[in-house]
């Protein structure tokens, strides 16, 4: 171990201690004057290095990445790659060190050092700086110049031991690089005094004999929407998005976002232009200052301030910060701008775009007779509780409500009537503005709450269905989405901001105050919706680039939510935003001309644009790294580390001076070598066609491309230069006789390929001729026996006969001859790749697949699979969970990657392994079947919609997801694993269990596989405990489950087949200990003795059996209906006589809730088949207010008749009016005297007298449903808590891959 001396350690800590200069130009970036927030993020070098678990290594690039630069799912890598910098002599570094440059993603790269701390004494400050791209023309640069570059990229840095790069220390951070932040990093990486001294005497210190190793690794970013990790600081919307803000003037986002709406509106615009205003004030005129307001939004490129338009309004500073109502903002303002343009061109323009019509009526049922009303609308206020969608709220504004018995109408001659009462449409207007109801009275709470449950809204909606049979439908009352107004915060307080689509297109931007930011369409149609945040996710390790949003949230509402919706009649939607000519205020001419400006200044940037073309060109030195076919790759496989010449240059540019401008490139002469045009060939080859000579030097590269490369996006060329096999004329076509090839050799022990150069052959020589020059660019010695190859195509490498002329061979310019050293038949089976051809069949099939295990399914149980027993029977107890990445063929077959990965994994059975199909979202897709004949690539997703990423070698990169089995491979094929839920004497004791079974067979297999099941799991469990008795005798009763209802219970004469299909049915094995046969109930006549002792015990004086006379029902959980079912049922016992205290002391043992659960634990009890709450019995009420059917708790009494236009509380629900034979009535006042038995007895009773009643109806007994027990069945009304982990495997699949 390499330790550093003592006066090497006493030098090195006496610099660190008296190095505290700041860097000079500390004033400029970042790395000088560090932000501690952005730059101290990770350790600060408060722990010694040791050797990381895992044994990571610095040198092992890819893995390192893998491991601490990882990305988020959210974000695209453009590309990555990184750079070690060895360091030989730590004590002769200056206060400030710059590494080499290095080239990640087309962006140059360096590493600076400070390694006497900057502005921080005794530490190591460690930065990576981004280098701006040169630029070429303004449009690359962008609109502000060549400052305006910025690359998005995360970054690890790492200092590491010489010898051992094992031993490191690394920290890693997200940045955007711009002109203004070209470096970022570390400012306290590391005290000095942990990397001079060793962690422990196994591990040597990082900076050992003065050497040290530093390396970066950097993964870059796409930001496609180009404001990803952007700060904001100096953002020009109008540069960014070309459209500005609004300022805040400290309480008026919801004015802002209004107007930008109006301002989007064309014709509304237009018709705000077209009022006379030359001589009104603007401090006083509310149209001349949205006059102002809008032709500022048109031309300026900084936030509009509103001052003005507020001031127009009579308002006071004061008010500016008062947070007044959109709806009553809009309203006052539409009036004040009628009012202006009243008499003028453009009289009743707004009551043409925002006006509508619709009819109040009251229709009698019986008598020809109806009262009706027209009203005009500019906007319409809509439900948001009880309404999921837009259109529900519609049906919910124009629902019918029926007047009878004591609520009749009086009709005009003709008395008392039954008639309807409603509300439906005339016409709606072109400019629809709807008023989502998110604010309403609560009556139980008596104050205005904020309602945030979920209501979608849709891109278009179709309103024909809510107007009125003699409305005109001439034209489709089709309307498009245009803008949301969205509110964020409660009733107290909040913030406003739009959502909009400017014009016709498709693109949506968010007008946040004086911020515009381009949005993603799907983030306006999921992201503000409302409702819950969903279930929480686990705690986990954040990828670098995870925003706060991203990041999981606890289950709550949102409170960032739709609050008004514009929507534009299609059929009108072209007028509306984009109308003819108006006449234009004199004042606002200068508006026009401006916008005339900024067109022409765009239309030059696209023609500028459209006058460059990108120029790539290949050279030997490409060619000698390419490991693939042909010179290189021109796409995105071309590795990074092997990077071809790439720039855009002016179309008008000459070959001449692009010649010379690609010569200062390389730095040599424009004689030293000269350029080929490349074709494509039909074999899909892309090889050289012709030298352009002298006579092509005047083409221009735009000619040059379409002549030679007009199916290609670039122009393709290939770089010669002068060597000793060019012919004498250079500048010369070359004779028809010669043809130029490359040399490619290939060396089956290093199974890599090398080019070594090109040469001119002569149709006339033979193939044999051409050996003595190959063994001389290879290095081989003159007599080693080669086997020569031509390269046809990336599956055809054809064997050339050493006789053979080089014409009867049809060798052309272009092609490609690879050679090896010959080996005998006995001699290949040395190599796993012996030949040219076996090289390239494996490089065209070469994948790059990491396998990751499989998410723990909650079917699984953890005593006998996964990495339980199993892995302990296996031998690999205690083994972590790897992620081994194999580069290989996809023709290899199952068993040779089977043996692979459980090599990796030690495990000693590769059959115990199973393999899954991922799909390109990172779920976990079914098994792969093993065959004979299966391979690699049937383990590989395969999408027509989708293209697997590329790893810097440019090889495709798949997940494969594996599993370790409990029994091997060939046995799991043959049966068949049937999911099942244990229950033990409680419900809360509950295991998730998959049990092999035969595919065919009767279900006493199943039974009696179960019982083995559940033994093992409760000796796993006493085992845990420190009890080593073996388990109790228990007997078991199956039963499957639907929908989270009793379905049947298992007698074992049922097919197998029938049974344990996921969706379908469930399994559920409860336990039942022998004595539970018997249960001891008290009678009736001890019913006070019972109701002293609260029911928690038994008169055990007058205990009697009733085993024989009980009665079963099913107990099953629900919330507000009894469709929304969950968690698990079961089936409970019902003896005559036992009182209510009684049943549910049994009953809460069964269930095994806490005390507060129990409080708040609604009961209803109902007769087989029913399927309404309100048919129920209510048992037992939640002392929470958590009751039945409202969530809020149930009503003593039978509810009155709801009256109409009267809002209802928190969705209690309510009858309607007529009370049914079983009236809802709580048994709060009476349930210590009730017995359970008796309502059952009751309720058959009175069921079968409604369906005595039924018997002239025998289709209404066909289709009553047979749902549960006879006897009916006890419903438990609470919140389904354990829902909230649901769906944790689909997450962590997606967390694995990433």
């Amino acid at each position: 171990m390499d330790y550093n001396s003592e006066a090497e350690l006493e030098a090195l800590s006496h610099v660190a201690r008296d190095a505290s200069a700041p860097r000079e130009d500390s004033a400029i970036t970042p790395a000088a004057s560090p932000s501690p927030s952005a730059m101290d993020d990770g350790p600060h070098g408060d722990v010694a290095p040791t050797k990381p678990s895992g044994n990571l290594s610095t040198l092992r690039e890819e893995e390192f990445m893998a491991a601490n630069t990882v990305l988020s799912p959210k974000l695209e890598e453009e590309g990555h790659g990184y750079f070690h910098w060895e360091i030989d002599n730590w004590m002769t570094l200056p206060e400030r060190a710059v590494s080499q440059t290095f080239t990640v993603a087309g962006h140059d790269w360096d590493i600076l050092l400070f390694p006497r701390g900057n502005q921080a004494s005794e530490t190591v400050s460690l930065y990576i700086e981004c280098k701006p791209k040169e630029v070429k023309d303004d449009k690359e640069a962008g609109s502000g110049g060549p400052d305006e570059w910025h690359s998005c990229a995360l970054f690890t840095l790492a200092v590491s031991n010489m010898d051992d790069p094992e031993v490191f220390k690394v920290n890693s951070a997200s940045h955007r690089f711009t002109a203004e932040e070209t470096d970022w990093g570390f400012t306290r990486f590391s005290d000095i005094r942990h990397l001079l001294t060793p962690a422990d005497e196994d591990t040597p210190a990082l900076i050992a004999n003065r050497r040290v190793r530093i390396s970066a690794y950097v993964r870059v970013v796409k930001d496609p929407l180009g404001v990803l990790w952007h700060n904001f600081h100096n953002y020009n919307s109008r540069k960014h998005t070309g459209y500005v803000g609004l300022r805040n003037q400290g309480a008026t986002c919801y004015m802002n976002s209004l107007l930008q709406s109006l301002y989007f509106t064309n014709e509304f615009r237009n018709a705000v232009y077209q009022i006379p205003t030359e001589a009104d004030d603007p401090k006083k005129s509310v149209a001349l200052a949205l006059q102002r307001v809008f032709h500022s939004l048109q031309v300026s490129n900084d936030a509009v301030d509103t001052t003005e338009l507020t001031k127009s309004f009579g308002w006071d500073s004061l008010e500016s910060f008062m947070q007044h109502d959109v709806q009553e903002f809009n309203r006052v303002l539409q009036d004040n701008l009628e009012t202006k343009m009243k008499g003028t061109v453009v009289d009743g323009a707004v009551a043409k775009l925002f006006e509508g019509k619709m009819k109040s009526y009251i229709r009698c049922v019986n008598v020809d007779y109806e009262s009706s009303r027209v009203e005009n609308y500019y906007d319409i206020s809509l439900n948001v509780k009880g309404c999921n969608t837009l259109r529900d709220s519609f049906a919910n504004y124009c629902e019918v409500e029926t007047l009878n018995g004591e609520n009749k109408y009086q009709a005009e001659g003709f008395g008392l009537q039954d008639a309807k009462k409603g509300v439906i449409f005339e016409s709606f207007p072109p400019v629809l503005q709807l008023q989502l109801k998110r604010f309403e009275y609560d009556f139980r709470r008596d104050a205005m709450v904020k309602i945030n449950d979920r209501h979608e809204f849709p891109p278009t909606i179709d309103l024909g269905e809510f107007l009125s049979d003699d409305a005109d439908r001439s034209q489709s009352w089709n309307y498009v989405l245009h803008g949301v107004l969205v509110h964020s915060g409660d009733l107290h307080g909040g913030h406003y901001f739009g959502l909009l689509r400017p014009n016709l297109e498709e693109k949506w931007y968010r007008f946040d105050d004086d911020r515009v930011v381009p949005i993603c369409a799907s983030e306006v149609f999921e992201e503000f919706y409302g409702g819950d945040f969903g279930p929480p996710q686990p705690h986990q390790h954040q990828p670098l680039g995870t925003t706060a949003r991203d990041r999981p949230r606890p289950a709550s509402k949102r409170f960032t939510n739709a609050y008004m919706l514009v929507y534009i009649r299609e059929a009108l939607r072209d007028s509306v935003l984009c109308p003819g000519d108006a006449p234009i205020p004199q004042h606002l001419l200068q508006r026009i001309q401006d916008e005339k400006d900024e067109v022409a200044r765009k239309q030059r940037e696209k023609l500028e644009l459209a006058s460059t073309l990108i120029v790539k060109v290949v050279g030997d030195d490409n060619f000698e790294q390419h490991q693939g076919f042909d010179l290189c790759y021109f796409e995105q496989r071309q590795p990074a580390s092997n990077a071809l010449f790439c720039e855009r240059m002016p179309r008008a540019m000459t070959l001449a001076k692009f010649k010379a401008t690609y010569a200062d490139y390389i730095g040599r002469s424009v004689d030293d070598f000269r350029l080929w045009s490349m074709v494509g060939r039909v074999n899909k080859t892309i090889r050289c066609d012709a030298p352009l000579v002298a006579e092509s030097l005047s083409m221009t590269l735009m000619q040059l491309k379409e002549n030679k490369s007009g199916k290609w996006p670039e122009l393709r060329l290939y770089c010669e230069m002068r060597s000793d096999d060019v012919p004498d004329d250079f500048d010369a076509k070359i004779p028809s006789e010669l043809s130029l090839v490359h040399m490619r050799f290939y060396d089956p022990s290093r199974q890599l390929v090398t080019g070594v150069g090109h040469t001119y052959v002569h149709a006339n020589q033979t193939v044999r001729d051409l050996m003595p020059r190959l063994r001389e660019a290879a290095v081989l010695s003159p007599d080693t026996p080669i086997t020569v190859f031509e390269e046809v195509k990336p599956l055809l490498i054809d064997l050339m006969d050493p006789s053979s002329t080089f014409r009867k061979a049809e060798i052309a310019t272009g092609d490609i001859i690879c050679f090896q050293v010959s080996l005998e038949a006995e001699q290949q089976g040395n190599y796993r790749l012996p030949t040219v051809a076996d090289y390239f069949d494996d490089m065209h099939h070469r994948v790059c697949v990491r396998f990751v295990p499989a998410p723990a399914r909650s079917d699984v149980d953890n005593f006998s699979n996964g990495n339980g027993d199993d892995a302990a029977d296996d031998g690999t107890a205690g083994a972590e969970t790897l992620s081994p990445v194999l580069h290989v063929s996809s023709k290899s077959l199952y068993d040779d990657v089977s043996y692979w990965l459980a090599e990796q994994l030690g495990m000693r059975d590769p059959l115990k392994l199973r393999f899954y199909n991922v799909a390109p979202t990172g779920q976990q897709r079914s098994a792969v079947r093993r065959t004979p004949t299966t391979t690699l690539g049937d383990m590989l997703s395969n999408s027509l919609y989708s293209q697997p990423p590329l790893n810097s070698l440019g090889v495709p990169e798949y997940t494969v997801m594996y599993e370790r089995l409990e029994v091997d491979i060939l046995q799991i094929e043959s049966m068949r694993g049937i999911r099942v839920t244990y229950v033990g004497k409680s419900m809360k004791d509950e295991l998730q269990l998959e049990v092999l079974v035969p595919k065919a067979g009767p279900a006493q297999k199943l039974i009696e596989a179960t019982y083995s099941k559940v033994e093992n799991a409760l000796r796993s469990v006493t085992q845990r405990n420190g009890d080593g008795a073996p388990p109790k005798a228990f007997n078991l009763r199956l039963y499957t489950v639907a929908s989270h209802r009793v379905d049947r219970v298992l007698d074992g004469s049922e097919r197998m087949s029938e049974l344990g299909n996921p969706g379908v049915s469930d399994i559920v094995a409860e336990y039942q200990s022998p004595e539970s046969n018997l249960d001891v109930i008290a009678p009736a006549a001890t019913a006070a003795a019972v109701q002293e002792d609260d029911g928690s015990r038994m008169d055990t004086d007058d205990v009697v059996v009733f085993e024989k006379s009980c009665t079963e029902i099913e107990v099953f959980h629900f919330y507000r209906e009894l469709n929304h079912a969950h968690s698990v049922p079961f089936l409970f016992k019902v003896y005559p006589g036992e009182l209510w205290p009684a049943t549910w002391a049994r009953l809460e043992r069964k269930l095994g809730l806490g005390e507060k659960e129990l409080k708040n634990l609604g009961v209803v009890y109902g007769a087989q088949g029913v399927q309404e709450l309100r048919r129920c019995r209510v048992i037992q009420d939640g002392e929470g207010g958590a009751s039945p059917g409202s969530g809020q708790g149930t009503p003593s009494v039978t509810p009155p008749p709801p009256q109409a236009q009267q809002p209802s509380a928190e969705d209690v629900e309510v009858d309607d009016g007529t009370p049914s034979d079983r009236e809802m009535t709580t048994a709060a006042d009476n349930n210590s005297t009730l017995c359970l038995w008796d309502v059952i007895q009751q309720t058959r009773v009175e069921e079968q007298q409604r369906l005595r009643m039924m018997e002239d109806d025998p289709n209404g007994l066909a289709q009553m449903p047979a749902m549960g027990p006879p006897a009916g069945f006890l419903g438990l009304h609470h919140i389904d808590r354990s829902s909230r982990h649901r769906g944790a495997h689909h997450e962590r699949a997606i967390r694995i891959l990433n």
